[in-house]
């Protein structure tokens, strides 16, 4: 045989039928969305001579980025990104001798087809999967915080929690992943320092990839802005849909950096989103499911969250002080965004906050 040829997951055989030599692995990180993703795929970005060096490749997608979601779509749909697919496949030929490391959060609801592909074409590696799980009353939270800076809810959070509550828990989709690897695949941990490697997400990954090392100094990313500002975003959003206007993710990173401006420095810049009701039903949920998830790998999950005292108001437009609605006003007077927006969503959101 003059050619190698896959023998088997994770084995290739040589030009000698006496030799085989096991590949390194291919490692998923498959999310979830709001837990940590931005500081793990900056170390994957950021750290790749570090990461070189410690026999990791993580390669990045074909725009250059460090976050593989493009590829969670394409694995669902090959035929609709095939330089996608061709892209992981070339990645996890080229580096032999090292393992693999990729990451997207987008990842974390893929169906059982999808990862059928993901095994198709991990080129006879094995596959293993991290998972990190954020306390469910501050994941809900984050999430309405980034669909909202986004101009993608137009929904108090009241509203936003009701229409989510049935797909806040990630068990089932970790199941799923399961099902297709199996538990003994799967690095699965509560977004917890108690439950962390070192008591560090950072350390963790590098823990779960099986490096021994001192880890970087990662910075936290994607932090969260000030609660006025979100609340602005949303009615504005709100207003541009009743008004048929586009608000596209450029305005709204323009806009939201306009709230930030005249935000700086106004106290408190975080708020209590959920009632104290609603964090004790999501606090169970967290609780049972990390139970689940510890008789599944065999661990004892700590699950320390501490409640808090009620809501004293919903966070919302009405809430933000009059003089930062006319900061905002000022600041377009000034032009200092006016000229970068559409001139129909200047005028939306001038009524919204007139």
């Amino acid at each position: 045989m003059t050619q190698q040829e896959q023998v088997g997951e994770g084995q290739v055989r040589t030009d000698s039928p006496t030799k085989t030599s096991v590949l390194p692995p291919l490692f998923v990180h498959i999310g979830r969305g709001k837990s940590g993703s931005s500081t793990i795929q900056s170390l994957a970005s950021d750290y790749v001579e570090f990461m070189n060096a410690m026999g990791v490749a993580c390669p990045l997608t074909v725009h250059g980025l460090a976050n593989h979601s493009r590829l969670a779509a394409a694995l669902q749909t090959p035929k609709s990104d095939p330089e996608t697919i061709e892209k992981l496949r070339k990645d996890v030929r080229r580096n032999k001798r090292k393992k693999v490391f990729i990451s997207a959060e987008a990842l974390f609801s893929l169906t059982t087809d999808g990862m059928a592909q993901l095994k198709r074409h991990a080129g006879g590696r094995k596959i293993h999967l991290l998972c990190y799980i954020r306390d469910y009353p501050s994941w809900l939270q984050s999430i309405y915080g980034q669909r909202t800076k986004r101009a993608a809810n137009i929904e108090n959070f009241d509203v936003y929690y009701t229409a989510m509550r049935k797909s806040i828990s990630a068990l089932p989709r970790i199941e799923r992943w399961a099902e297709v690897f199996g538990w003994k695949a799967m690095h699965v941990r509560p977004l917890l320092p108690e439950a962390l490697h070192d008591g560090d997400l950072i350390c963790d990954v590098l823990h779960a990839l099986g490096l021994n090392a001192i880890s970087p100094d990662v910075e936290t990313l994607n932090v969260s802005p000030h609660w006025m500002s979100l609340e602005l975003q949303r009615a504005v959003a709100r207003a541009a849909r009743s008004a048929s206007v586009a608000f596209d993710l450029r305005s709204a990173k323009l806009t939201r950096q306009l709230f930030e401006k005249c935000t700086e420095g106004v106290e408190p810049r975080r708020v209590q989103y959920l009632t104290r009701e609603q964090w004790l039903d999501l606090a169970e949920l967290y609780r049972l499911d990390m139970e689940a998830l510890g008789r599944h790998m065999g661990q004892l999950f700590p699950v320390n969250l501490t409640p808090p005292p009620e809501r004293p108001f919903l966070p919302d437009f009405s809430a933000v002080p009059d003089k930062v609605k006319r900061d905002v006003l000022e600041s377009l007077d000034q032009g200092l965004y006016q000229s970068r927006l559409d001139p129909a969503l200047v005028d939306v959101l001038r009524k919204a906050l007139g």
